[in-house]
């Protein structure tokens, strides 16, 4: 059973070419005029397909950009998946543009905006699915090299899509903000949006950083950490090139942000740039609860030569139920509960290495007796190494489909503590 299971899923088509899009958009690089190079950093893993596809279950962001491929479907919901979002857009100072361009017969709308210091998003809408070229952001008549993510935003009539521009520089609380796309779709021309923008009132201090580490050699610096009601950005940077913190020979360099107590924070972005001396890395994280008292960043490197096996194991009928990931600890399914037509399945790691909380870069997904995806959440953690991960219930027999985890060491020198009170 376990290997015809392995066979279904092994022969799904995944389109190659929206593979790649998907990769080059969660990537976000940029070439312009700035001698920084800008490369999204996705997970730890955006170097092949190989490893997009083999590296775990994708992460919210990565999920939303290839909402439209096979196994891999959700619409991103901004009230359940990021509330530091969803508070500015509660905010007076978003601009609520609803304003349509129309270039050589191609219609685009931008309906919302909203800037809180950390990133700026952008909520747009088109009457069907089109790729858009990669947006030119000009601030007070001076452009801006930021990367961007895509993140699908679900509406049954139209298209509408989240932008994301992670803003790694500081950027004055008021401005004039311009928009343009060179292309829609298969159709060139100018779509120009300009308004002038307000930061958001959330509340943003700066945290006494400075804290020093190292992994694998390289060393790093804490930079700065800035707080709000509706994000966290963290600049980490390291006294080396990306070529080293990101090839075949080291590995691809990643890292969980915790709380004092271990359990992993949300990332909802994350970017890094460089010159030819140094790697600023800066990520943004969900807004921090009020009993957060400090902050971990533990680094380490993923391997990037893989040979990881499919682990396709049928659901117990009573729990626990232990997954053997060798060196790397078990997974524990420890129970699943229903509700109507959708189940949440419990589990944890018996590891000491802490896992992020989309469980970079392990893998875990529910899938039916015919290989078919049943996921309708991604796997997000509840607390140290402790997850969850909802699935379609009532449709067959549910079968666990994971790989095995290569070895990651975790050095001590390699964890920061940021206080944060």
């Amino acid at each position: 059973m376990e290997n015809n299971i392995k066979e279904v899923i092994e022969s799904i088509d995944v389109p190659m070419e929206k593979l790649n899009f998907a990769i080059e958009k969660g990537m976000g690089i940029q070439k312009k005029k700035d001698k920084k190079i800008w490369k999204r950093v996705i997970l730890s893993s955006v170097a092949s397909i190989a490893l997009i596809v083999g590296s775990g279950f994708i992460s919210p962001k990565m999920a939303s950009v290839l909402a439209d491929v096979p196994l891999i479907g959700f619409m991103f919901n901004i009230e359940e998946h990021d509330k530091g979002l969803e508070t500015a857009l509660s905010d007076d100072n978003k601009v609520v543009l609803n304003k349509t361009v129309t270039s050589n017969g191609t219609a685009l709308t931008i309906e919302e905006i909203v800037f809180d210091g950390a990133r700026l998003n952008v909520v747009y809408s088109m009457p069907e699915y089109k790729e858009l070229s990669q947006a030119i952001l000009t601030v007070n008549e001076r452009e801006l090299n930021v990367p961007e993510s895509l993140k699908i935003l679900e509406d049954k009539n139209i298209f509408r899509g989240l932008l994301e521009f992670p803003i790694a520089e500081e950027l004055p609380d008021k401005f004039d903000l311009t928009i343009k796309f060179l292309q829609v779709g298969s159709t060139k021309g100018e779509w120009v949006f300009s308004t002038p923008i307000k930061k958001v009132n959330n509340h943003s201090n700066k945290v006494i950083a400075g804290q020093t580490g190292e992994v694998k050699g390289n060393a790093f610096v804490v930079e700065s950490m800035d707080i709000s009601t509706t994000t966290t950005k963290i600049n980490v940077k390291f006294d080396t090139t990306m070529d080293k913190l990101f090839s075949e020979e080291s590995g691809v360099l990643n890292a969980t942000i915790m709380d004092q107590h271990g359990t992993p924070l949300k990332i909802l972005d994350q970017t890094g740039g460089g010159d030819d001396k140094s790697t600023t890395y800066t990520y943004l994280i969900e807004p921090l609860r009020q009993d957060i008292t400090e902050v971990r960043i533990a680094y380490y490197f993923f391997p990037f030569n893989l040979n990881r096996k499919d682990l396709i194991v049928p659901l117990a009928n009573s729990f626990p139920q232990r997954i053997s990931q060798d060196k790397m600890g078990d997974y524990v399914i420890t129970g699943v509960t229903k509700k109507e037509h959708e189940a949440t399945l419990s589990f944890y790691i018996d590891s000491e290495f802490p896992f992020d909380d989309t469980l970079t870069p392990s893998f875990f997904e529910i899938v039916s007796d015919s290989g078919e995806s049943l996921i309708t959440d991604y796997v997000h953690a509840v607390g140290p190494n402790k997850y969850e991960v909802s699935y379609q219930a009532n449709v067959g027999k549910p079968i666990v489909h994971t790989v095995t985890t290569p070895y990651m060491e975790l050095e001590p020198s390699a964890i920061v503590k940021i206080p944060v009170k």
